[in-house]
């Protein structure tokens, strides 16, 4: 496989994972948070609560991309959208933390 493929693919993979770990942050911080809702004596901070709201717009963004990648050619597709929607002025990409 070429150097240049591999990678790509790795920084798909590192990306991935680490949004795997800000989603499950997210689903704690909103559990803690429906708990409180509850009568429960968790209670999240107003900074965790943002930190999983802007999560959140990144798996909208995420669950949008993920279709394409299963396609073959997403090595070209993806790069391809990113940059139509830097001209338009659109993220598509989940925002790097």
């Amino acid at each position: 496989m070429n150097t240049k493929i591999k990678g790509t693919l790795s920084k798909y993979r590192i990306f991935i994972k680490k949004e795997t770990i800000q989603t499950k942050e997210m689903i704690i911080t909103f559990k803690d948070l429906l708990h409180t809702q509850l009568g429960g004596n968790t209670n999240p901070t107003s900074q965790e609560i943002d930190e999983a709201i802007d999560q959140l717009k990144d798996v909208g963004k995420m669950a949008a991309l993920l279709p394409l990648i299963a396609m073959p050619g997403s090595i070209l597709t993806i790069p391809i959208l990113i940059k139509l929607g830097k001209r338009y002025n659109i993220d598509i990409l989940p925002n790097p933390k």
